[in-house]
């Protein structure tokens, strides 16, 4: 989507907001990573309040993602090669 020609105009706020940000030019790389790779960083969004753009500052995870960090660095590579 961040890639198409009429990514300026997608019906995603978000899609266009990155886009905007994209042409400020600055040196961006855009890297995909699977949900499945970062499980704790796809449960926080599925519990943010869509309609609040409030920064939340945690200072412990909360105990519902300490399961999924666990996963999350268990299964990450350090191959630096």
């Amino acid at each position: 989507m961040l890639t198409s020609p009429l990514a300026n105009v997608n019906s995603f706020s978000l899609v266009r907001a990155i886009v905007k940000l994209c042409k400020r030019g600055w040196s961006v790389d855009l890297i995909w990573i699977a949900r499945s790779c970062n499980q704790a960083a796809d449960a926080l969004a599925k519990k943010a309040d869509v309609s609040a753009f409030d920064t939340i500052d945690l200072l412990s995870p909360p105990e519902f993602l300490r399961p999924l960090l666990c996963h999350d660095i268990s299964s990450f590579s350090f191959d630096t090669a």
